[in-house]
Order: C-alpha cells, then structure tokens, then sequence
C-alpha cells in the first residue's frame, strides 16, 4: 500500500499545461463534448491544473465513475502499478501527489486527439521537484478517454527506472 500511495502521489504530480483548467471548463466556457479542439482545450486546461496543483479544477475535470490506472509496474510484470476507481479515489490520488511535489512543470507538451474528440493522448518531459527539493524528471505519456467534456478513464505511463532513482520506494 505504501508503494502504491507514494507512486500515486508521485505519478500524478506528473501530469499534464495550458491555461485555465477549472475555471474554463466550471464557468460553461466548454460545452460538453465539442469535438477534437474542444478536447485538446480540455486536455490542455487539465495539465495546466496539474502543474498549478490546482485540486478543484482537476476534480472538475473528472466524472464520478472515472478511473486512473499507472499501467508500468515497478517490478516490470504486467500488472498495474495503481488503479483508482471511482473520483474519490483518484481524488485521493491527486491530493497525495500534489503534497509529494514542489513544483511541477511539463516542458515539450504535444497533445493529440483522435478524430472524434472522445480521446486525447499527452507527451510531456516532467522537470519536477519532490516536496524536500530534490529534481525529478521523467517522461509521461498520458492518456485520457472523455464523456460529456470529462475525463472517464486516465493512463499514465513514465518510467518507473526513474522513479525508483528518485524515491527509492518499496518495490523498486
């Protein structure tokens, strides 16, 4: 459990920049749905929340059934590293990450979408700092399924190597 809370903490930290992640979608800016530049709004908004550590815009990004897996074990099977079903779940996910991190920046962000809307995938180099000062960086790969202008379901995928470089967690 403890490997599970410190990678959830440390992963989301690591997530996603643009500007106005809450507010523009909380004020209606965004209609749900909207296509793929509607989604590549939201996606952006969304890492943009990420590294403002923003818990109130994040939240209102995802639905209530949403869930977030960390698909790249630490001991390199195939199985997940975490899996957070449910908001309050993967609210507890964000919250213990953000407290983990100083700061969070993702440099090199490429957003796609997919002709649709419905999905949006993340590429960013994580130049992070953990809560006591030590750099953390990483590559992410996010991706994320939207309903109605929200996030359903969430992968993130960075290389555990580097975490267990810097975290030395149970597991590694």
């Amino acid at each position: 459990m403890r490997t599970r809370t410190m990678l959830a903490a440390v992963t989301a930290a690591l997530a996603v920049t643009a500007a106005g992640a809450g507010a523009a979608y909380a004020s209606g800016a965004e209609e749900a749905g909207g296509g793929p530049r509607a989604t590549e709004r939201r996606t952006q908004a969304l890492i943009s929340a990420f590294e403002r550590k923003d818990f109130e815009a994040v939240s209102a990004m995802f639905t209530a059934d949403s869930v977030f897996t960390i698909p790249l074990a630490l001991n390199g099977k195939r199985e997940d590293a975490a899996r957070f079903t449910g908001k309050d779940e993967v609210m507890g996910y964000v919250r213990n990450a953000f407290s983990m991190m100083g700061k969070i920046d993702f440099v090199n962000v490429r957003v796609s979408v997919t002709g649709n809307g419905k999905e949006s995938f993340v590429q960013a180099d994580g130049e992070l700092t953990t809560a006591d000062g030590r750099p953390y960086r990483n590559v992410y790969v996010y991706h994320f399924q939207w309903r109605d202008g929200r996030v359903t379901k969430a992968a993130e995928y960075a290389n555990p190597i580097t975490f267990c470089d810097t975290f030395g967690a149970p597991g590694c």
